[in-house]
């Protein structure tokens, strides 16, 4: 690979570890996503970091190719627990795939992508996920990548995002804060579901302790109604345009066993406290895993945004068929 690089005549282009260098990781994705056909959200340095900081992640599956002291290209793969029907695997979210401009059709995502897969299975994980906007060149890239690396890859999932605009709150009111118990109801909420979706989050406590409570951006909106609870958590991300608009992104939602209306009340809680937060709009990706109804009563609506999650699963039976359902991050 190395060979490959100064093929070119750049001979101070290599891949290595990223270096932690996330201020100007984020200008990198900023810049060449700024090229894509859809609008992309801004990720700032804080955000990166965050990310990380969970459980398991490491710069050992951040693989960048740098000319000296300048990031050119940069992958991460991060690690999630998962339930497969009703078998555990471990695998990664391979992410954030970018190519300086200059570099964009000369091989060097495909270069990169190829040298994060390798290490994700040298690593010991069983397979990957990769998720692709509808459209753009990622999707050939990636299938055309797993074809020559002799790697099975299925369209597992189909994601249609929804969205709404959030108008500014008219009161000032102190964000409540998440109940001392927040991390315990999260996991209690939380396990059903893997008994219920073919393809389906496992949750330690410390990772859930990251969700709840410290990555960048978290919002947490509970529900109590006498013996029933529910639980919605999403985090607030900038929007890569001029004013930076702030944007909820909906990531667990987790009604227990709550009656309709008091769904109804815990996405509307959800909103207002992302509102308060500074957040303009929010998107919910569409999983199939939960009642998306209280959405619907919330006036989300269809984007233009689709995401198409591509599954690879190396160690053991592959999966080979779409899913109807799943319970997973999407970023």
């Amino acid at each position: 690979m190395l060979n490959s690089l100064q093929a070119e005549g750049q001979r101070s282009r290599r891949i290595e570890d990223c270096r932690g260098d996330l201020e100007e990781i984020s200008r990198l994705i900023e810049r060449s996503w700024a090229e894509n056909t859809q609008q992309a959200l801004f990720y700032p340095a804080d955000f990166l970091a965050s990310c990380f900081e969970y459980p398991g992640a490491s710069f050992s599956l951040a693989p960048a190719i740098y000319d000296g002291s300048t990031p050119l290209a940069f992958a991460a793969a991060f690690p999630r627990r998962v339930c497969l029907n009703g078998r555990e695997l471990n695998l990664v979210i391979i992410t954030f795939l970018t190519v300086a401009s200059e570099l964009k059709k000369r091989g060097h995502g495909i270069l990169l992508w190829s040298e994060l897969v390798k290490r994700a299975r040298t690593a010991g994980f069983d397979g990957m996920v990769n998720y692709c906007v509808e459209g753009e060149s990622m999707n050939n890239m990636i299938l055309g990548s797993c074809r020559m690396l002799q790697i099975p890859m299925v369209r597992a999932y189909t994601i249609p995002y929804w969205s709404r605009m959030l108008p500014p709150r008219k009161t000032e009111s102190a964000q409540a804060e998440p109940a001392p118990d927040v991390v315990e109801q999260f996991l209690e909420l939380a396990a059903p579901i893997a008994k219920q979706t073919p393809l389906a989050r496992l949750w330690s406590r410390k990772e859930a302790e990251w969700q709840c409570q410290r990555r960048f951006g978290s919002v947490v909106a509970e529900l109590a109604s006498g013996p029933r609870r529910g639980m919605l958590v999403g985090y607030i991300m900038p929007v890569a345009n001029t004013n930076r608009t702030k944007c909820l992104i909906v990531e667990d939602v987790l009604w227990g066993d709550l009656e309709p209306q008091e769904r109804d009340r815990l996405a509307k809680a959800l909103l207002d406290r992302a509102s308060l937060a500074g957040a303009q709009m929010a998107v919910a990706p569409h999983l199939g895993y939960a009642d998306f109804a209280p959405f619907h009563a919330a006036r989300f609506r269809p984007s233009q945004r689709v995401l198409h999650a591509y599954l690879t699963v190396w160690n053991g039976e592959p999966c080979t068929e779409a899913l109807p359902s799943m319970y997973l991050d999407v970023f």
